[in-house]
């Protein structure tokens, strides 16, 4: 049974940020979210960071409303606007509100079902359904209105990586795992409703993401730095597959562009932030060095395009795409 814990507002901002940013996300307003975990004493511990204005991260006294969780955070996932789903590395899935003209986080509930730390969370397109994937090699389906797990999808054998949802239909998602399977599923259905035909030398995917505008194509991310497109659909591993060495290490996160669905940012574990044209082909147009640590978090500002990277030098740096390789650290 799913455990329910609800708790009261907090207002009061935590005392410290903690060094590993792991994770940012833009809402559709341009605000700013941060999830950050780090080691407090003898215990792991996270915090949730809420920016109106994104040119203020990371400061702490400039933040909006911030909080402590009870683990770290391992992804965040906007329901609405005051809205947010959380992964986190106790195994736990958390929703949060932001209350009184979002200068404080409520507590709205934690469910407890994953055996292991939950590495990604989703949300389908009507806000109604969450999908969470875990170490504990299971892929889970949540009833947001009821706040219960309705399904447990038994389809990985490994760590699941990455979960997404899809932009377009309803009840359509994808995963990936390190027992180096992409799987597309259907949520209605208990087993996956086709496999992605790889390469056979292809490496371990880390994460996927869709590509908006086009139903079924996908970008995958790899543990050795390589960034793939290719139609969810196709049953031919190498029919209208693009791939591009966009890292020299594994990708952690895709972000495609909101106002140009060619452009693909991805962030890596060689510390670096990159944005990859896709259309013709795939080329990079953009790179930066600023970071100093592993960039786990990337978002694009949906108002002005800015592109924003998070890593473990607890850094979130700003990036002018349409200026050549220039990075600024906010």
């Amino acid at each position: 049974m799913s455990a329910n814990i609800t708790n009261g507002t907090s207002s009061s901002l935590p005392t410290s940020m903690e060094s590993n940013l792991d994770v940012l996300v833009h809402n559709r307003d341009g605000s700013l979210i941060i999830g950050a975990s780090g080691l407090s004493g003898r215990y792991w511990a996270g915090s949730l960071w809420f920016y109106e204005d994104p040119s203020n991260a990371p400061e702490i006294e400039k933040c909006s409303a911030g909080v402590q969780t009870e683990a770290g955070v391992t992804d965040i996932e906007w329901i609405d606007e005051s809205r947010i789903a959380v992964a986190s590395d106790s195994g736990a899935i958390e929703v949060w509100h932001l209350v009184n003209s979002r200068s404080a986080f409520r507590n709205l509930f934690y469910l407890y079902e994953h055996d292991d730390t939950v590495h990604a969370v989703s949300i389908n397109s009507n806000k109604t359904r969450l999908v969470s994937g875990s170490s504990d090699k299971l892929i889970k389906i949540w009833d947001l209105p009821t706040q219960r797990s309705v399904s447990t999808l038994h389809g990985h054998t490994r760590k699941v990586e990455c979960v997404v949802c899809s932009p377009n239909e309803l009840e359509v998602f994808l995963s990936c795992s390190q027992d180096g399977s992409i799987l597309l599923w259907d949520m209605r259905k208990p087993k996956p409703a086709h496999r992605l035909d790889r390469a056979s030398d292809a490496a371990l995917p880390t994460c996927v993401n869709w590509k908006p505008g086009e139903s079924h194509v996908v970008a995958i991310g790899d543990e050795v730095g390589k960034i793939t497109i290719q139609d969810a659909r196709s049953g031919n591993g190498e029919n209208g597959v693009r791939s591009a060495s966009a890292h020299t290490r594994a990708v952690h996160r895709l972000a495609f562009s909101p106002k140009n669905s060619s452009w693909l940012a991805s962030v890596s574990e060689d510390c670096t932030a990159a944005v990859t044209d896709l259309h013709p082909e795939p080329k990079q147009v953009y790179r930066s060095y600023s970071h100093n640590d592993f960039v786990h978090g990337v978002s694009w500002d949906p108002l002005s395009n800015k592109l924003l990277t998070c890593g473990w030098d607890r850094q979130v740096i700003s990036h002018d795409v349409n200026l050549p390789n220039t990075a600024v650290p906010l």
